[in-house]
């Protein structure tokens, strides 16, 4: 059985579920870019393709779609997310276990480690699950999520924070790359952002997740960049003439801004910012109230608890990189270029300095 023709893109858009850009403009999208790069096109089709006949994309016009729609980062071209996305499906078929990678193909969410779960709490749980076809930020979803106990108040789980990201190539080097970190996104279930830093004892929900983040890039060996805001879609000039893109677009840049300076990120190639692979040189309880001291510690000692507890579910969940299947993959669209090393289990916390610069409030 042959697989579709690019041009059937035009219909797929104009039947495609609305999120990030209308219908009609998708279409357009789509028109422009099979008369612009339909080599690229067909590339993508073939790999989607593939994956289907694998069981591992459960809609194809969908996955089609993500090279044409909008991305988070404005200097893409078609072609270079056409890149991306191969490179992103290649490095996750050796990323997870196999149970793991046909649970995250069927849209089920992938735990990593359950968390300690306060009193009042049933569960607290790092997942993986797949983003939305239309998420421009990236195609996983690292989550924080929460549910309180039956007795307490009847409610459904809630993502209390979320980091959108992908894994492709930066001028050669293989890197998790983080398109957005956002929080509470559901209209009527929430928590209070004091409700969640005390679940964290102490922690904002934002920091945390990008120290699991570091985590999860030691173990697969990866770099980790953030998007620089400057880079942002939301600063094309098509949509400068609009108020309210313009508050967002200012809003997105200074929470962000200030979770990339919280962790020293330095500006790196092509609108990206470079992460450090971990902050533990920065836990030290340096405080001279003994009540700020006490906490400080308390922050550290759930991190390194924490931190603990990821090195050994890591292992249940993901698989670690391993050179030979990687330069086996059918789809691998560059050479290899490097293993980046790093992740040290031996590696012991020290006491945490205060880690609240970012109001939890704004994501």
């Amino acid at each position: 059985m042959k697989s579709p023709r690019i041009w059937q893109g035009i219909a797929w858009a104009l039947a495609s579920t609305p999120g990030g850009t209308t219908r009609l403009r998708l279409a357009a999208r789509m028109a422009w870019a099979l008369l612009r790069y339909p080599g690229a096109l067909r590339r993508w089709m073939a790999v989607v393709w593939e994956l289907q006949a694998r069981g591992l994309v459960q809609d194809l016009p969908a996955e089609f779609l993500r090279a044409v729609r909008p991305f988070v980062h404005r200097g893409q071209t078609v072609q270079d997310r056409v890149v991306q996305l191969t490179d992103h499906a290649d490095w996750l078929e050796g990323a997870l276990q196999p149970v793991a990678l046909r649970q995250l193909a069927a849209g089920q969410p992938v735990m990593l480690a359950d968390l300690s779960a306060p009193r009042g709490y049933e569960f607290m749980r790092l997942q993986l699950q797949r983003a939305p076809a239309h998420s421009p930020e990236g195609e996983l979803l690292l989550t924080l999520t929460l549910q309180r106990a039956a007795e307490v108040h009847v409610t459904q789980p809630v993502d209390v924070a979320a980091v959108a990201f992908s894994c492709f190539r930066v001028q050669g080097k293989r890197c998790l790359a983080i398109g957005g970190v956002r929080g509470q996104r559901h209209p009527v279930l929430r928590l209070s952002p004091n409700e969640i830093t005390q679940a964290l004892s102490g922690w904002k929900a934002p920091v945390l997740m990008l120290r699991v983040m570091q985590e999860l890039a030691q173990f697969w060996e990866l770099h980790l960049i953030g998007l620089d805001p400057a880079h942002h879609t939301l600063y094309a000039w098509h949509y400068a003439a609009s108020p309210r893109h313009r508050e967002m677009a200012r809003r997105i840049a200074g929470s962000h801004d200030m979770l990339w300076k919280h962790f020293d990120a330095q500006r790196g190639p092509g609108g990206w910012m470079v992460l450090p692979p971990h902050s533990d040189d920065r836990l030290a309880a340096t405080a001279l109230s003994p009540e700020k001291r006490a906490r400080q510690i308390q922050r550290a000692d759930y991190w390194i608890r924490t931190g603990n507890l990821l090195r050994v579910e890591f292992r249940n969940v993901l698989l670690r990189p391993d050179p030979r299947a990687e330069l086996a993959r059918q789809t691998e669209s560059q050479t290899i270029q490097g293993m980046f090393s790093g992740y040290d289990e031996s590696r012991h916390g020290t006491p945490s300095s205060v880690l609240d610069s970012l109001p939890a409030s704004q994501f």
